[in-house]
């Protein structure tokens, strides 16, 4: 990608100074913690030593008024139904709880509903469906803040319902507006920084740790595929929950863990971002988009290495019917845009399309674009979406904005999900260009360094410290540190359009490795600006300092 402008964050060279000394980190690790907005050395300290100690599920409104209501359900041998959602967030969600309310001798069951049949959801069926097992309590996981009519519905027959949701509530005149349920549980009611972020599948963890702390620590694992799924930001209570969940898919204890892995070809037992996006959570969230998911929760949960088998080879053949799905509708995507893109600031397209994998449509369009993408399925009088954004950029100011041609929409910042009647699209994508104008947005397309440095403070502590940031995601991106007049060396393609070669700086030397970048326009021996993050790289047995290149430029005068 080629960007208008490199810009350095701005730091008190002092303050960054007695940062490193106090904190025995280098430099370019004190000014990567400085640009991220940490301001002193408890914050720091903090957010380099993440403590599961601190979380204090309690904290959080509905929480002590839930554990009661389960508790004197679990008593009195109530049968409890968890409704959950069918993508991976809600799916570790229903998961957890489901496992853990069995294990404290709960009479519990799970319903998952079907995309198309069912939607998304606490919905009319959900209710029926705890009426015909016999249910007397609800409990929602990653949705509910909105289903006033299903609430409702579920009172009137005599069903109490728990919602645990993480999505925004409605607001009316500024208030808070929620359905007539026994407890309501979602951390954006509450407006505390450090639960604000949770995923849904952290909002039933905080209810897990409450109705058994011990116990629930062992679903961490879950807690961090479901929270780095739903691309929420990964800090406060976030980056702590995932710091410690990371080591468990690292180095597996849970059987589904293990093969889920295995089934992805993920060897290493060092994973990275990148694992988890496009190998791990993709296997979970397929059947959710294409099929029915219900059997995912059982997959996550199961101890039976037969059971395992049989489902690992499932979601394997489900992501592939996904990938294939989703191919088709690329290519009538980009036939689209060659005739209706004119360089609007967000993306709207919609056609005959499978309503499951538009959203990872939006996503691939959003990161390609760096603008938001609605994409919408037609089916029949009405058309059903969901759309990315990027950082930054709210969704929901563009929603709210056009609630009055919406049938429905949810979701939170940068992804969502909305419901009208296909004879408004033409209204609606006229309506969302006016919305983009209005809000700010800066046609540079600039590249944030973290730090600006020379090849000689690049060490292999630096890569070591940078690890100790980790997970990175929404939130909390990869640091980025810019170096100029590089000479490069040994420069060569290697496997799929990838570059490698030496960068050289005042007698150091480095080398350095570019993914997808076999077309960047620079030669051997020229000049040139680099901007890269310092890693450790491992080739049998060897270890060796190594940059991950993110972005070249011919050296800047």
């Amino acid at each position: 990608m080629q960007y208008s402008e490199w810009v350095v964050v701005k730091t008190n060279q002092e303050y960054l100074q007695y940062i490193s000394k106090s904190l025995n980190i280098t430099i370019p690790t004190a000014q990567v913690l400085l640009s991220k907005g940490l301001k002193d050395i408890d914050e720091i300290y903090s957010f380099l030593n993440p403590n599961i100690d601190n979380i204090d599920p309690f904290e959080i409104t509905g929480i002590y008024e839930a554990t009661k209501i389960i508790d004197a359900a679990i008593k009195s041998e109530t049968k409890i139904l968890i409704n959950g959602d069918y993508d991976a967030d809600g799916l570790t969600s229903t998961a957890i709880l489901y496992d853990i309310l069995i294990k404290k001798g709960a009479k519990a069951f799970y319903h998952i509903p079907h995309r198309i049949q069912h939607g998304y959801g606490l919905s009319i069926r959900s209710i029926e469906e705890a009426k015909k097992i016999g249910a007397k309590l609800i409990i929602t996981v990653d949705c509910g803040i909105r289903d006033f009519e299903a609430v409702e519905y579920a009172n009137k027959e005599g069903i109490g319902v728990i919602i645990t949701d993480h999505h925004e509530p409605l607001r009316l005149n500024e208030e808070v507006v929620t359905p007539h349920a026994l407890a309501v549980i979602n951390p954006k009611i509450d407006g505390k920084p450090y639960y604000n972020y949770l995923a849904g599948v952290g909002v039933a963890f905080m209810l897990a740790m409450a109705l058994s702390r011990e116990e629930a620590l062992g679903y961490l694992d879950l807690v961090t595929l479901g929270t780095y799924a739903d691309m929420v930001p990964l800090i406060h209570a976030n980056r702590t929950l995932i710091k410690h969940g990371w080591e468990m898919i690292d180095s597996p204890v849970r059987n589904s863990i293990k093969m889920l892995k295995n089934i992805a070809g993920i060897n290493s037992n060092s994973i990275r971002g990148f694992h988890l996006s496009f190998c791990l959570i993709p296997r979970i969230n397929a059947p959710g988009r294409i099929d029915q998911a219900g059997d995912v929760v059982r997959f996550l949960i199961s101890e039976d290495e037969s059971e395992l088998d049989s489902l690992s080879k499932w979601l394997n053949q489900i992501n592939s019917m996904r990938q294939k799905t989703e191919e088709k509708i690329m290519a009538e995507v980009e036939e689209k845009l060659s005739k209706e893109f004119d360089d609007e600031p967000v993306i709207v397209l919609w056609g005959d399309w499978h309503p499951g994998v538009v959203g990872t449509v939006a996503s691939k369009l959003m990161d390609r674009f760096n603008r938001p993408a609605f994409i919408l399925s037609i089916q029949g009088e009405k058309a059903k979406g969901s759309a990315r954004s990027p950082a930054g950029i709210d969704l929901q100011e563009f929603l709210n904005a056009s609630k009055d041609l919406l049938i429905r929409f949810g979701g939170h910042k940068q992804a969502a999900g909305m419901t009208l009647l296909k004879d408004n699209l033409y209204a609606f994508k006229e309506k969302l260009c006016l919305i983009a104008q209005e809000i700010v947005r800066d046609d540079k397309n600039i590249l944030l360094l973290d730090a600006a440095v020379n090849l000689n403070e690049v060490t292999e502590k630096v890569a070591e410290e940078i690890s100790l940031l980790e997970p990175f995601g929404e939130g909390n991106r990869e640091p980025l540190f810019g170096a100029k007049e590089l000479t490069v060396l040994n420069l060569r393609k290697v496997g799929n359009n990838h570059l490698k070669m030496f960068l050289r700086q005042n007698g150091n030397t480095i080398g350095a490795i570019g993914f997808d970048m076999g077309d960047a326009q620079i030669l051997e021996g020229s000049l040139i600006d680099a901007a890269f993050t310092p890693s450790i790289n491992e080739w049998e047995g060897m270890k060796s300092l190594q940059l991950q290149l993110k972005a070249l430029r011919r050296t800047q005068k």
